[in-house]
């Protein structure tokens, strides 16, 4: 991903009721997530697969692991409201942030440095995202993972809000 890290990336969703995703780079396919069950995504870049897993009520959290494996290689906390923290087997920390006021915008960062910024334009139906690696982020060792696991967080929480919103129109 890194040799194309420079050139914006688009997530988008080529079927409407289908919950799969494509990352493009122009007409390339960069990366994919895939969504089989509930939370249970798989997601592969041009050279990692992962499954990315939430799970938990009272301390939710997402595991990453390498696809076929049970052992986790990354751990991610979210923060009340969106965002929190991956924390990987290497030890290495980023920070998931929402940028903007109305949840369009998130950043991975590291030490306040921004690594990966995801940017939803506005729109009701299909999902879709830009992506731009500002230079921080091209050399990353987890480029792949970042873009991918930011992706699978946005969708959940997108899909959560709009659980919310039902059930609170269900109630009036």
């Amino acid at each position: 991903m890194a040799d194309v890290a420079d050139h914006e990336m688009q997530w988008v969703q080529p079927k409407l009721l289908k919950r799969h995703y494509d990352l493009l780079a122009g007409a390339d396919l960069i990366a994919a997530l895939d969504f089989r069950r509930g939370t249970l995504a798989d997601a592969a870049s041009q050279s990692e697969s992962w499954t990315f897993k939430r799970e938990g009520f009272w301390h939710p959290r997402v595991t990453v692991r390498a696809l076929g494996s049970e052992t986790n290689r990354a751990l991610f906390g979210p923060h009340w409201g969106g965002g929190g923290e991956l924390r990987t087997k290497d030890g290495r920390t980023y920070t998931l942030k929402v940028a903007s006021f109305w949840h369009s915008e998130w950043q991975w960062q590291e030490q306040d440095r921004i690594l990966v910024n995801f940017k939803r334009p506005a729109g009701l139906l299909k999902s879709d995202c830009v992506v731009d690696v500002p230079p921080d982020g091209r050399r990353l060792p987890d480029l792949a993972l970042l873009v991918t696991l930011g992706w699978y967080l946005m969708v959940l929480y997108a899909q959560d809000m709009a659980i919310v919103t039902a059930a609170g129109a269900a109630a009036r």
